[in-house]
Order: C-alpha cells, then sequence, then structure tokens
C-alpha cells in the first residue's frame, strides 16, 4: 500500500504545491509555520472530510482566494486509488474517492490513525481521550458495533431529556430499561475489544523493552473501567443514581464512561512517566495499533504522526525512529529541522525525506 502523490492548490499556506511520498517511512521536516502539520491536515481531509484543526474547511483556504483543490494519487493491494476534495467560499465541500474508477465511501479505502498534540495527554488527561483512541480502532474493526453504540446513544438521550425535564419518575423508567439492556450488551463488547487491545500491546512493549529500550515501560499494563460499580448491574447502578443524575440532568453511569489506566508495576502511569515517556508509550500504542489491525482486519493502515521530536530527547528520539522504520507500514512524520533532528536521523537509512 502507498499514498505516493499529494497536490495541494490554494490550501493554507500552500499556493500550487505537488508532494511524492513513498511507501515506508516519509520525513517532513520544516522550520515552525513551513505547513508541516497543513499537509497532515489536507490528507485527513482527502480521507475523512473533516479537519483536526477547523471545524469548518473554509478555513483551510489560503487568504484571499475563493475555493482550496486537494488531490492525491496512490495504490491499494496493487489498485490504483485517486483522491480529491474542493471547498469553496460559499459551497459545501465535494469530494471524489474512486478505486479503479469506481466511487468509494470515505473511510473504505485506507484506515487512517493520526497522532497530534491532545493525543500526547492520552495517559494523563481526560476519558474522552481514551475513549476516542479505543473507539475509533474497534468501530473499524467491527463496524456493527458501531451500529449498537449509535442505538445506545439514542436511548441515553432520551433518558437525559427525562432527566432534565425532571419528568416523573415512570417515564424515565422506559428509557432506563433500555439504556440498561443496550449499555450491558455494549459494554460486553468493548470488554472483549479491550482485552484483544491489551493484549497487542502489552506484547508489543514486551518485544521492544526485551531489546534493551525503553527499560521504564517494564512492567506496563491496562486496568479496565466499564463506567459504572464493577460489583452492580448496570439497571441496579441507574436506578441508585437516579437522584444524582436527576440533579445532574444525565446518566452519570454506562458504557458511555467507559475508561482505561496504563499503570506501571501496578501504578498509576501518569505518576510514573515524564512527559518524553509518556509520548514514547503513547506512539508505541499507535505502532502496536498498526500490527493489530493488520492481524484482525487485514486492512492498510496510514499513520500520520505530527512534531514527532516534542518532548523527546536525542537518545529517546533516535530509539523510536529505529523502531518506527522497522513497521511495515505506510507512515508520514513531521518534525522541527534542527540539530536534534538531523543528529537523530544521520544514521539511519531507509525513509524518504521531504524539506519544507
Amino acid at each position: 500500500m502507498a499514498f505516493t502523490r499529494l497536490h495541494l492548490k490554494k490550501f493554507r499556506l500552500f499556493n500550487d504545491e505537488l508532494f511524492r511520498f513513498t511507501e515506508g517511512v516519509n520525513l517532513i521536516l520544516g522550520k515552525n509555520g513551513s505547513g508541516k502539520t497543513s499537509l497532515l491536515e489536507s490528507i485527513e481531509i482527502l480521507f475523512n472530510g473533516a479537519s483536526f484543526r477547523s471545524r469548518d474547511t473554509k478555513d483551510c483556504i489560503k487568504h484571499g482566494y475563493e475555493s482550496f483543490l486537494i488531490s492525491a494519487n496512490g495504490n491499494l493491494k496493487d489498485l490504483k486509488y485517486s483522491l480529491q476534495v474542493k471547498k469553496s467560499q460559499n459551497s459545501k465541500i465535494s469530494a471524489s474517492r474512486k478505486l479503479l474508477d469506481k466511487s468509494t465511501k470515505k473511510g473504505e479505502l485506507i484506515f487512517l490513525q493520526l497522532v497530534l498534540a491532545k493525543n500526547l495527554k492520552m495517559i494523563e488527561g481526560e476519558p474522552e481521550l481514551r475513549r476516542e483512541h479505543l473507539n475509533q480502532i474497534m468501530f473499524h474493526v467491527e463496524p456493527a458495533l458501531k451500529r449498537l453504540e449509535n442505538k445506545y446513544q439514542k436511548a441515553l438521550k432520551q433518558r437525559n431529556r427525562c432527566l432534565k425535564k425532571n419528568l416523573p419518575e415512570s417515564e424515565i423508567a422506559l428509557w432506563t430499561s433500555e439504556v440498561a439492556d443496550l449499555g450491558l450488551e455494549l459494554s460486553l463488547k468493548q470488554y472483549h475489544f479491550f482485552k484483544i487491545y491489551r493484549e497487542s500491546l502489552k506484547n508489543f512493549i514486551n518485544e521492544v523493552t526485551d531489546k534493551g529500550i525503553f527499560e521504564f515501560l517494564k512492567g506496563m499494563d491496562i486496568s479496565f473501567s466499564k463506567g459504572w460499580e464493577r460489583s452492580n448491574k448496570l439497571k441496579t447502578s441507574l436506578l441508585e443514581s437516579l437522584d444524582r443524575d436527576r440533579a445532574l440532568g444525565y446518566t452519570s453511569k454506562g458504557p458511555h464512561r467507559m475508561d482505561f489506566t496504563f499503570t506501571l508495576n501496578k501504578k498509576n502511569a501518569a505518576n510514573q512517566l515524564s512527559r518524553g515517556q509518556s509520548k514514547i508509550l503513547i506512539l508505541l500504542s499507535f505502532l502496536s495499533n498498526l500490527i493489530l489491525l493488520k492481524h484482525l482486519k487485514g486492512s492498510e493502515t496510514l499513520l500520520l504522526i505530527d512534531d514527532l521530536s516534542s518532548e523527546l530527547d536525542q537518545e529517546n528520539l533516535a530509539q523510536i525512529l529505529k523502531e518506527i522504520l522497522e513497521i511495515k507500514s505506510q507512515i508520514i512524520l513531521t518534525g522541527i529541522e534542527g540539530t536534534e533532528m538531523h543528529a537523530s536521523i544521520k544514521n539511519l537509512s531507509n525513509f524518504t525525506q521531504i524539506n519544507l
């Protein structure tokens, strides 16, 4: 699989630029403000139709112009695909995604993983970051779970509406039963997938630390929280928290509150690791996902990592680059041009460097 060509016209600071990528690792180097993150943003818009930087893709149009155009080509299992997205100031975004000249929906070509600044807070940050991370992989592997999640969210929305309006307990009870039934089914599926994710990541971390690198990650594990008391059935927990939920105006227990915690030797990793060490763990978890997705789904994944060198000293940067180069998948990295980055890559090979 290879994402081979990217053409940007009037996108962010780019006027009319063509970029070529190769299979394996592609490293984009440039100074701050040179457009590194914008390149990754354009790739996400191509594949997913959305930007991780702006709610409105109109913001991506180069100042003083009326529209932007992004186009790309690549190969997927020896089949050619093409992508094109256009956005004008006064019209909706339009997209064309084709495999062998036949239209495909977004998300059907390649699974896109992004490591952005927000992901660096995944270990110590809000549960939403970890849920989003696990759900993205889980729903890609098992699309039926996304449909189950949607049903659960609709029932949850109705229960929350009843709670906010302080409706009679009899009316709330109808939605409590619906939330409990769907929520239990969803939670069991979440936990089943979590165990697969956990085993894959633990094995990958063990393989890495056995090489004598990143030894601060020895004893890494992940613990699961289903979103309500472990000793209770979900319906019991919902009934017991009814008065609290009325006061809050929303449902405080259920699989929508699912979370997991990284640990080191049974202690919270957030309290044990430095920022640089936390970033190494996060990057390794994304690399592990590439292997997991290939095994479970046989799917091709394009991994985008923004600002690789931030928070990392030269030794850890050089070591994580070596691990990235060993992964058999296409990866596009960005990094700030400078002494540390150049020192880390000078003895490495088998990657493509793009300078902005």
